[in-house]
């Protein structure tokens, strides 16, 4: 524990932070990952499709990730099963008309024939899955439940492919048998069994025609297999080793009906069609490829596998002066016949390499065009990374998204000091511990002098029998209720505190909940109220269930009121007025019908996020149609919706002691509503509109809200990576202003370097000033420094490699190869280097070792801000607050001005990076911080496998 006050404050008041490692959650490896096919219907006033990335991972789960905006968000996720595993994941778009299953005598006009086709084009996509099991399922992305399932036979799926036109579907299974499933007008039904392969087929594409399948797998042989007869036409046979035999781990056909193989003998081999020999095979790899994609052209592949490395083979004019990465030694190299090396002739070489992960990659996906132009990646390592531009490969940055999910699986009461955590198949109860009574005074501590503390006790393992994966849990403030659900049903458990050697005894109320329509089937959230005396339920029918619990002791859990405002047009009549129901944004109110129904949309969409004021009174429950809905359980009532915002809501939190709703956005947004009033706080509506630039830049989304009792007026917004602290009672200071209190440390330190210590501090930083001259000695400043000049170092050998192409420059060379699981801005443990003014630290747990700070710090000293810019506009950017501000550009990033300053410093704002990965924050007590991390190595340590390893010479 530290004693100092907390940064920017003067009062001397304690802040003590625990470091909780004791949650051990490892995500599960990520097998399949794909992206929503172009023709994917416009998302509505912005008239641009609609980009969703889905990622399955080894335990059945299926992510549906959103780039949209500044970064990346997981919207949500569908639970797997223990028993299915998937194996492949693909999106089903039917754009056209097919000729084989559809007629033009079917249509009675062409105007019929043309108001089809618009249904068909205007239609969301359709999520297919494909596992072991040997089901093929149709998902429902709103319910989160399988829409419809097939069954084709043939033991274990291994791989599935959809044709150019969205019509069939091509499946290879554990048989040897290729199965072809019709996949038009929203069926998905077995239509053709073709000719057997004498080995289960593990990869499989379509010719852009649709006329024929490639298949491939553990025979040395790739097969040529026309859909029309059902026969093989065609086997070509790939390299092998003496004994061994040759696994085509991944097949693609490009347009120009060039076949791509990846197989086990580490080579990516093109293929002529036609003739079915070998174009042309590098030796990319040095291990498995795994995976392969190219992009729309054809021009460009990439491909990774066992040995870690993304690899990029580009199709290059011989003649010409196109940059190529240097490499080792590959095969395939002595093949070009001379006649090949003609000028204007074109071939396939590697461009350029890097390493991304530290296990076996197993899936790679394309985001092609502005704004997204990435590369994404996952496998065992359980990381998806995100790396753009693709242009500048294999000089680009990555994005490395958390390894947990974006809406906490933690939640932490703070009456009961509590810590519930969440995992796939069970729910884990702490106790918390405290710090020890201090030896000597608060003024003699050092900032983060770590403090003797009661270690946490673990109290609960709870494993109920479920059919799917957990998809939510809670915790009532009290601690005699614990909930959690699956998507079969909601199981509520009463914790007694009297057990067996001083331990909790859990026991399920299986009456719950008593109602004549059964149980609730599914939950996607669930919260308590303060009072523990109701738990509210949003179901994955998008009602929302509030159930009463005060009469648990006769075994009574009725539902007293249902909300249906999220079904849309499906929810039966919602008592509504049709004055004052909507909030107002600065005058504005929402459209409402000629019945004084609110016009929120007509689609039912799935709930995503629940929050009770502390006094009880009010309900918020908001939907990934960002509708947000405010409820009053007092009276049973809809009372308010709030206005539609520009970016999607991440998260909702009341203020402890008033019916201020918090509400935070993908595009770091956030806005403070009175739901008493109906309106906007006097704070939002004069600052939510103009936030600091470096907040609205940043990347990572917040993740949820928390609040000190003692100090009501300071917000304290967190995410994966850092945490942040918004005093509201002080002014906003400008928006270029430096937020980061690292870095405003380094500018000061070096300030007074240069000036010889007689530099003027800034007002507004004065009391962090004080600390840091107090709590940071020279060495550990000068060492924030050389970091600092390290990353620039590396920067700039960066734009040397690219200058010259990476061929005269070892830098590029070695830029290229560098076997690293981290980014060239992560940093080395800082537990004895960065101390920060006004935190009391309780590290505890089995894990000891501190992640650094994997942030990118904010650019100062006049860089330019390149990504998301308005160059044009260098004096003010406007944010949306409600419907009407303007804060982004069509592609959702944030207009900033080109150079922000380096010398002003923000007085509300105190980001801080310290503490990460973080997956949950929450205060219990007055000045008692908890955060609950879970560092990167131990996760990869908890894997149980290690990575590719190569054996050479002396080692």
């Amino acid at each position: 524990m530290d004693t100092d006050p907390p940064a920017g404050s003067s009062s001397g008041r304690l802040l003590q932070v625990h470091r909780c490692r004791v949650v051990n959650y490892s995500p599960a490896g990520i097998v399949s990952l794909a992206v929503t096919p172009e023709a994917t219907k416009s998302e509505p006033h912005t008239g641009k499709r609609r980009v969703v990335l889905a990622c399955a991972r080894s335990n059945g789960d299926v992510e549906l990730w959103n780039p949209k905006g500044q970064g990346w968000f997981l919207e949500r996720t569908i639970p797997g099963s223990p028993n299915s595993a998937v194996e492949t994941v693909l999106w089903i778009h039917q754009t056209a008309i097919d000729p084989e299953t559809t007629n033009d005598s079917d249509f009675d006009s062409q105007e019929e024939r043309a108001a089809y086709v618009r249904a068909l084009r205007a239609a969301p996509p359709r999520l297919i899955t494909a596992g072991l099991d040997g089901r093929i399922v149709e998902w429902d992305t709103i319910s989160l439940r399988p829409r419809q399932i097939a069954e084709p036979g043939g033991g274990a799926v291994w791989c599935v492919a959809v044709n150019q036109s969205h019509t069939r579907l091509a499946v290879g299974c554990e048989d040897g048998h290729v199965r072809i499933l019709d996949v038009t007008d929203g069926r998905l039904e077995f239509t053709k069994l073709l000719e057997k392969a004498p080995t289960r087929i593990l990869s499989i594409a379509w010719h852009p025609a649709g006329q024929y399948v490639v298949v491939g797998g553990a025979d040395s042989s790739i097969r040529k297999i026309d859909v029309r007869t059902g026969q093989i036409v065609q086997r070509l046979t790939t390299d092998t080793l003496p004994g061994e035999e040759t696994i085509v781990w991944d097949l693609k056909v490009l347009q120009d009906s060039t076949i791509i193989s990846g197989d086990s003998m580490g080579k990516v081999t093109f293929w002529d069609w036609k003739s079915g020999t070998p174009v042309r095979s590098v030796k990319a790899h040095g291990a498995d490829v795994l995976c392969l994609v190219a992009n729309k052209a054809g021009t460009k592949v990439w491909s990774s596998g066992v040995d870690r490395k993304v690899v990029q083979i580009s199709l290059i004019e011989l003649g010409s002066t196109a940059p190529v990465a240097k490499s080792p030694a590959r095969e395939g190299k002595k093949n070009i016949s001379k006649h090949s090396k003609q000028s204007g002739s074109k071939n396939w070489v590697v461009s350029g390499e890097k390493r991304y992960h530290s296990h076996d990659v197993r899936a790679l996906s394309l985001l092609e065009g502005r704004p997204y132009d990435a590369l994404v990646s996952g496998g065992v390592d359980s990381t998806l990374v995100v790396s753009s531009p693709l242009t500048e490969f294999p000089y680009l940055k990555q994005y490395r998204m958390p390894t947990f999910p974006h809406r906490p699986i933690i939640q932490i009461t703070r009456r009961t000091r509590f810590l519930l955590a969440r995992f796939s198949d069970h729910v884990k109860l702490w106790q918390l511990g405290r710090a020890l009574p201090l030896q000597r005074p608060p003024s003699a501590l050092d900032n983060y002098e770590r403090l003797e503390h009661q270690p946490e006790k673990l109290l609960l393992n709870i494993k109920p029998k479920c059919a799917t994966n957990l998809t939510s849990s809670a915790i009532s403030e009290n601690g005699h209720w614990i909930a959690v659900s699956d998507m079969q049903s909601v199981k509520l458990f009463r914790v007694q505190t009297s057990g067996h050697n001083g331990l909790p005894r859990v026991r399920r109320a299986k009456t719950f909940p008593s109602s004549a329509e059964g149980p609730i089937r599914g939950a996607h959230a669930l919260c308590f109220t303060p009072d523990s005396m109701r738990l509210i339920v949003a179901g994955s029918d998008s009602v929302v269930y509030v159930v009463d619990l005060s009469q648990s002791r006769d075994d009574i859990f009725g539902i007293v009121k249902t909300f249906e405002a999220h079904r849309g047009d499906e929810a039966s009549e919602m008592e509504v007025q049709a004055d004052g129901d909507a909030m107002d944004v600065d005058g504005d109110s929402v459209p409402t019908n000629s019945a004084g129904k609110l016009v929120t949309g007509g689609e039912r969409e799935m709930v995503a996020t629940l929050a009770v004021s502390g006094d009880g009174q009010w309900l918020a429950s908001g939907d990934l149609l960002n509708r947000i809905h405010v409820f009053n359980l007092d009276s049973l009532k809809h009372h308010a919706t709030l206005p539609i915002f520009s970016s999607l809501h991440t998260s909702l939190t009341f203020h402890p002691s008033s019916p201020t709703l918090i509400v935070t956005c993908t595009s770091n947004e956030f806005f403070l509503y009175d739901c008493e009033e109906a309106t906007l706080t006097d704070w939002s509506r004069e600052y939510s509109h103009r936030l600091p630039y470096r907040w609205l830049q940043r990347k990572e989304v917040v993740m949820g809200v928390g609040f000190d009792p003692k100090r009501p007026a300071v917000v304290t917004l967190w995410g994966a990576t850092h945490l942040c602290f918004v005093d509201l009672e002080k002014p906003m200071g400008p928006r270029d202003a430096v937020i980061s209190v690292r870095r405003r440390k380094l500018l000061q330190y070096r300030a007074k370097k240069l000036h010889g210590g007689s530099q003027k501090i800034p007002k507004a930083a004065d009391d962090v000033s004080a600390a840091m001259d107090k709590g940071m000695v020279d060495h550990e400043l000068a060492e924030l420094e050389r970091r600092e000049f390290e990353k620039r170092r590396k920067a700039a050998a960066r734009e040397i490699a690219k200058a010259a192409n990476g061929l005269t420059n070892g830098v590029g060379k070695k830029n290229q190869n560098k076997d690293t699981t981290s980014s060239d801005d992560e940093e080395e443990d800082e537990s004895q280097h960065a101390v920060e003014n006004g935190v009391i630290l309780i590290d505890s747990g089995s894990e000891h070792d501190e992640s650094g700070d994997l942030e990118e710090e904010d650019e100062g000293d006049g860089i330019p801000i390149v990504n998301g810019i308005d160059h044009d506009n260098d004096t003010q950017a406007t944010a949306r607050a409600g419907t009407k501000r303007q804060h982004s550009d069509s592609n959702g990033k944030v207009s900033g001005p080109t150079k922000l300053a380096a010398n002003t410093f923000s007085e509300s704002f105190q980001m801080e990076h310290r503490y990460s990965p973080l997956m949950g924050l929450g205060y219990v007590g007055d000045n008692e911080l908890v955060v609950v991390e879970r560092p990167v190595l131990s996760v990869l340590q908890s894997l149980g496998v290690g990575g590719y390893y190569k054996h050479k010479y002396g080692t």
